[in-house]
């Protein structure tokens, strides 16, 4: 079976949220530049969309003990201890999330949902897989670009995020 192209977009995603991150030590990627966000917080703040949209709202699985905290939402201090913990978090989350995934064909990206979560509007329409992969891959990008030009800060270069925007300037 053919994966969906949003299936896709999210799995490069994924990819593209690791090569921005790639690289930190433990204390670079807790630490919190100008009072922003740590590195850690991001990706497990990314990381929580997936799980509770995609792993417990459409697979049916139970919520990831540390992925799927509080303190990973928007609102949240932007804080995190544990890199080591965290990667090993979003690795598993993203797993579980990859089995749901791959064999989604298209009709199935249009089933809605009952959704109860942050996002009031939703409350009222419910969620379809197509939604929340539209949503989790524009979430990811925007996270992306937040957090890439954070690393420069540190003496460290991530590809071509920022340097290929401010070559072009």
């Amino acid at each position: 079976m053919a994966t969906s192209k949003l299936v896709g977009l999210v799995f490069e995603a994924w990819n593209d949220m690791d090569r921005v991150v790639d690289g930190l030590d433990a204390a670079e990627a807790v630490h919190r530049i100008d009072g922003g966000s740590s590195f850690a917080w991001t990706v497990a703040h990314a990381t929580n969309q997936v799980d509770l949209w995609l792993n417990v709202r459409f697979a049916a699985h139970t919520p990831h003990p540390l992925v799927s905290q509080a303190q990973f939402r928007a609102g949240a201090s932007g804080t995190a201890e544990d890199w080591g913990g965290i990667k090993s978090a979003i690795a598993e989350a993203r797993a579980l999330a990859r089995d749901y995934l791959q064999d989604l064909d298209e009709p199935a990206l249009d089933v809605v949902v009952p959704y109860d979560g942050s996002v009031t509007a939703l409350r009222e329409t419910g969620l379809s897989p197509r939604h929340a992969l539209l949503r989790i891959s524009a979430h990811h990008y925007f996270h992306i670009g937040e957090i890439a030009t954070k690393p420069d800060q540190l003496g460290h270069r991530v590809g071509d995020y920022p340097g290929a925007l401010t070559q072009a300037i």
